[in-house]
């Protein structure tokens, strides 16, 4: 599978799984346990998630091996994720900008650019560990 075309589905799939994600969060455990925990709880399944996202499209997939092609397509998925979450949420949700931005300032806790990161390096990290 070429490089780009990993990328893309990659963030469309890691948005998918974002988006099931975002619902338990919202539905079930920002209820249960509050907005704080019930983001705290979603968190580390999202990264398992798009760890096993990436194990699954760059392993079985044999998206190139060098290094440089992983984190490229790494990229790609994250810059589609972002694209794809920010339309969705200015757009159609239409959140207000700031409150949009405020989702990545990690001074005040917030822990989405964390996960872009991880979802930008996992593909070379799920790489290195085949």
């Amino acid at each position: 599978m070429p490089t780009f075309v990993a990328g893309v589905l990659y963030g469309l799939l890691s948005f998918a799984a974002g988006f099931v994600f975002g619902a338990l969060r919202e539905l079930v455990l920002i209820r249960a346990f509050g907005a704080a925990a019930g983001h705290l709880i979603e968190f580390p399944l999202m990264l398992v998630a798009v760890a096993a996202l990436a194990a699954v499209l760059f392993r079985t997939q044999r998206v190139g091996a060098a290094a440089w092609t992983r984190l490229v397509a790494g990229g790609i998925g994250v810059i589609v994720l972002v694209a794809i979450e920010s339309t969705f949420a200015l757009g159609v949700l239409r959140r207000p900008v700031a409150e949009y931005l405020a989702s990545y300032d990690v001074t005040a806790g917030a822990l989405f650019p964390w996960g872009l990161l991880w979802m930008a390096v996992a593909p070379l990290v799920v790489g290195r560990r085949s």
